[in-house]
């Protein structure tokens, strides 16, 4: 791995991007200093599904959502499989797809939106560069389950959440022997940067956030992101009037 930093404002964040050159980057950020693993690999090993037989399941999961989304999602028999799977993954379906996004600052939200699992955990941003060689426009016809390689793709603006989000993914090819975790892949290893968030720094940060207008209801445009977006307002960051 490139470079690892530790961020303690939204301040720091900005002023150490600034330091890493102007190349296009994306970012990732969670609230847990967990693997670069597509949520579908992870599940995978923990129920122990071998990688050779994960790529049926996969097949199955998405002809289900397919065939059952029709009347929630217009013209989802029309998408191709590229598109379906992103929208699939951004509606909680796990994927061999992980979410990135090109908005550093919705990386950094996404990182201290809600507090680490663990009392000893804590947020990271993933930051990569994108090259000529780690970057892919797939064909509508190219099987999202049969990469050549692991790639970046930036999905069709085809879901509002994708949109408000700046929305990229890698997609994830294994090698049918285990999972490997993109950080341990020699040709993204010099590209990629770890930005970790000490735990404390979470609220601080997230009132930084909403001052620039990043929230729930700007990530996620819509009734449910409002409903949270308002909670967070008039709730969370509650702390009492002060005595005159």
């Amino acid at each position: 791995m490139d470079t690892e930093v530790t961020i303690e404002s939204a301040a720091d964040f900005v002023s150490d991007l600034q330091q890493t050159g102007t190349a296009r980057r994306l970012f990732r950020g969670q609230n847990t200093d967990k693997c670069l693993l597509p949520r579908i690999m992870r599940l995978a090993k923990e129920k122990g599904i071998r990688p050779q037989e994960l790529e049926k399941i996969e097949r199955k999961m998405l002809e289900r959502f397919r065939r059952e989304s029709v009347a929630i999602l217009p013209g989802a028999r029309d998408l191709n499989s590229w598109e379906l799977l992103s929208i699939a993954a951004h509606r909680g379906m796990p994927t061999r797809l992980l979410d990135w996004t090109g908005n550093a600052l919705a990386a950094l939200w996404f990182a201290v939106s809600a507090d680490p699992p663990e009392i000893k955990d804590r947020g990271v941003v993933w930051v990569v560069k994108l090259t000529s060689g780690n970057v892919k426009t797939p064909a509508a016809d190219d099987d999202v389950f049969a990469p050549k390689h692991t790639h970046f793709f930036q999905p069709f603006h085809s879901d509002p959440r994708i949109v408000a989000q700046s929305g990229w993914f890698s997609v994830y090819r294994h090698n049918r022997t285990e999972f490997l975790p993109l950080e341990k892949v020699e040709r993204f290893r010099p590209n990629l940067t770890r930005m970790i968030i000490p735990r404390d720094h979470f609220p601080a940060i997230r009132r930084e956030l909403r001052l620039m207008g990043i929230g729930q209801a700007s990530m996620f445009p819509d009734l449910s992101g409002l409903g949270a977006d308002i909670q967070a307002e008039f709730i969370d960051s509650w702390r009492g009037l002060r005595t005159i």
